[in-house]
């Protein structure tokens, strides 16, 4: 194996990594924000040495996703035998010539690779620990959003609601945009023995999907959020169409005079 495919197959390990690293990030935000609006103390732990902690969660997440992928589903003879009639039928490349990383959950007995399985298993539970805590804190938010929020100034009440809910969105667009495209392929293998029906999918429309994440999450963020909201548009002001403009700081103007009546 030259450098080059060492090289690719650590690319694909990195790229794979970030997936969790970025699930990991939005809920670390979302045990931020639960601790800014009920315990403020330990919101500040978030700066200082505390960065370092939750970093390494992250990275932490991620590491042990890749990880397994590299252990868990490195190819040996049984899987590229499988799937070399697909690879080259699909793409018109021999397998050895390619990096990869395949999981065949199936020997042809019908055994169980354990192997390829526990990767998914660690997958699994990876995944799930990011929505754990996402969901509870999502939950106990609202809660203290309905009930203690309405003793604070209307202002702080609709900064924080709005916080609330561009972390939901930053929460259903990766959702969207990474664990449901992916779901198929990941549990298709599982049921193909059963459902008797086999599964071949081009996955190169995964990627440009995946390259949308990072415009529309930021995108609808600034959408939400009315402070970044106004930062945008006086930003982009100078080359904004004339009708633009006249909307904007009609809308502005209207949610500034409401915050001041309620």
């Amino acid at each position: 194996m030259d450098a080059s495919h060492e090289f690719l197959q650590f690319a694909i390990i990195l790229y794979a990594s970030f997936y969790l690293v970025i699930l990991a990030i939005i809920a670390v935000q979302f045990v931020f924000r639960y601790f800014t609006l009920c315990k403020p103390r330990w919101a500040k732990k978030f700066g200082g040495s505390g960065v370092i902690l939750w970093i390494s969660y992250t990275l932490l997440s991620g590491a042990i996703y890749g990880g397994s992928l590299y252990y868990f589903c490195h190819p040996d003879k049984f899987s590229d035998g499988y799937m070399r009639e697909i690879i080259y039928d699909s793409y018109n490349l021999t397998i050895t010539d390619i990096p990869r990383f395949l999981m065949i959950p199936y020997g042809a007995d019908g055994s169980v690779r354990w192997n390829n399985l526990n990767f998914l298993l660690v997958g699994v539970m990876i995944l799930s620990l990011q929505y754990i805590i996402i969901v509870y804190c999502g939950v106990r938010m609202h809660s203290i959003l309905q009930k203690e929020l309405q003793q604070q100034s209307v202002v702080n009440r609709r900064l924080q609601k709005q916080f609330f809910r561009a972390l939901i969105v930053q929460t259903v667009v990766p959702t969207l945009l990474f664990v449901l495209p992916i779901a198929p392929f990941l549990i298709g293998p599982l049921i193909v023995p059963f459902i008797g029906i086999e599964m071949d999918f081009q996955t190169g429309w995964m990627y440009v999907i995946l390259c949308l994440y990072p415009p529309i999450d930021t995108i609808a963020f600034m959408l939400i959020v009315q402070e970044y909201k106004k930062v945008a548009f006086n930003m982009f002001r100078p080359v904004l169409p004339k009708k633009i403009k006249v909307a904007s700081e009609i809308s502005t103007s209207t949610a500034g005079n409401f915050n001041f009546t309620k």
